[in-house]
């Protein structure tokens, strides 16, 4: 996510988080985090500040949303913030542990 953004979107996977999110390389920059955490997973959109503050922050258990709106459970995920040396611009990363579709 960048600062400044009002949508946060996503820049980048690795092979497990596209197909977590069921989706390709290309297609990534249309999801957004408010799609993904729908429900329950709100909590990690409302963690933004205190990752921007702090640094990072684990969510723990939660469901979130495929872009094929499938339900995926995860045991935990640690959110960090990223600063681009030299510049302000800020993004968030994920990792998500022991996720599998419910």
């Amino acid at each position: 996510m960048r600062r400044g953004l009002l949508v946060p979107v996503c820049l980048y996977a690795n092979k497990a988080g596209l197909d977590m999110l069921e989706t390709t390389l290309a297609a990534l920059q249309d999801i957004t985090l408010d799609k993904i955490f729908r429900e329950s997973g709100q909590e990690a959109l409302n963690s933004v500040q205190m990752i921007m503050q702090q640094g990072f922050t684990i969510l723990p258990a939660g469901i979130c949303l495929s872009v094929m709106e499938n339900y995926v459970s995860y045991q935990r995920a640690v959110a960090w913030k990223v600063v681009r040396e030299g510049t302000d611009v800020h993004y968030l990363a994920f990792a998500f542990t022991n996720w599998s579709f419910v």
